[in-house]
């Protein structure tokens, strides 16, 4: 019984999903051209100030692993292992 509700209301779903109701094609909407060509701005460009970007400088970050042991003996060890001969 709970199969045939739930598919039921599954089948209403889909079916109610077929009538949305769309726009138009062709509508009420006008659209306006403005045409700039004939138009002259005057004014000036306007830039950042040199000061406050050279004030930013870089981030400076501590290392994250200090790390003061060198694993290159292990590297050599590991390249002369059978397994990758």
């Amino acid at each position: 019984m709970r199969r045939m509700i739930g598919l039921f209301i599954a089948l209403a779903f889909v079916l109610s999903s077929a009538s949305a109701f769309a726009q138009d094609e062709g509508g009420d909407t006008r659209s306006k051209f403005y045409n700039f060509d004939d138009m002259l701005v005057d004014g000036q460009l306007k830039t950042p100030d040199l000061i406050k970007n050279q004030a930013r400088g870089k981030a400076q970050f501590e290392r994250l692993l200090n790390l003061k042991k060198s694993f290159m003996p292990k590297i050599k060890e590991s390249t002369e292992e059978a397994a990758l001969q």
